[in-house]
């Protein structure tokens, strides 16, 4: 639904295309649009947290957020298994695992039974980053969230739980 009054990023978008092409459902997805302005909002706050800390991207966090995990669960990770768990190749976790070592953050231990693999482990300093880009992390997104209340959050919770990727 199109408001009136002052006109913020997402509603002058969709103006732009009425103007083009009429009404063709804009109103009906205009939910949507919001989705994703949010997220490249919450991105962008997320890719500076993570350079804070001298990572590449908020990818580098995840991966060495995985780690943080797994050595709080007493478990030790090899590359196949990051790339698995964030969706992503194993090349592109190599070179994520590379940058991290490079910064400290995890060590390479040989595997005990796969001479061509090797745990990744996180070190102090990886974990006490982890540590830090999740508070900052959460700082961030209460300060965003801020001008809900606390009913207007739950609900906005419940219907995003919802839209199921």
């Amino acid at each position: 639904m199109i408001r009136t009054g002052h006109a913020d990023p997402t509603e002058r978008k969709i103006r732009r295309w009425e103007t083009i092409l009429g009404d063709v459902g804009f109103a009906r997805i205009e939910a949507a649009a919001r989705i994703l302005d949010c997220a490249d909002v919450l991105t962008a706050a997320m890719d500076r947290i993570a350079r804070d800390e001298n990572l590449a991207n908020q990818g580098d966090y995840q991966a060495l957020s995985l780690l943080r995990y797994a050595h709080h669960k007493g478990r030790q990770l090899t590359v196949t298994d990051i790339a698995e768990d964030l969706g992503d190749t194993t090349a592109t976790t190599a070179n994520r695992v590379r940058r991290l070592q490079t910064l400290g953050y995890v060590e390479r231990s040989p595997h005990p039974t796969d001479r061509r693999s090797a745990h990744i482990l996180i070190t102090a300093a990886g974990a006490d980053s982890a540590e830090r880009m999740v508070i900052a992390r959460t700082r961030q997104r209460e300060n965003w969230l801020r001008t809900l209340t606390d009913n207007e959050r739950a609900t906005l919770t419940d219907l995003l739980g919802k839209l199921k990727p």
